[in-house]
């Protein structure tokens, strides 16, 4: 992965690169929440995605995210993805 995120003075950004590699190769998106502290918070973007079923569970895109941020030079010791799978009201999308 290439410049997976840059560092700015108030929170990393999320590359092309990261996002295709957590999720777009499905359809899916990722998209920055927020930073508390040394965790990065991500939102899992599935509207779009053809393949609901084939983007990689939380906590393996929660490791991947972190892995990524970190050897990037961002101060983070957690990666947090907001994952609508696990939602209560979430409904996986018909074929």
């Amino acid at each position: 992965m290439s410049a997976a995120c840059s560092r700015s003075s108030e929170q990393p950004a999320l590359s092309d690169d990261l996002k295709q590699d957590l999720a777009r190769a499905s359809g899916g998106d990722v998209q920055l929440a927020g930073v508390d502290g040394d965790t990065v918070n991500l939102r899992l973007v599935l509207e779009t995605a053809h393949c609901v079923e084939c983007v990689m569970p939380r906590p393996f895109l929660e490791q991947v995210a972190l892995g990524v941020f970190q050897r990037n030079g961002v101060d983070a010791a957690t990666v947090a993805i907001d994952d609508p799978r696990e939602h209560p009201d979430f409904v996986m999308p018909e074929h």
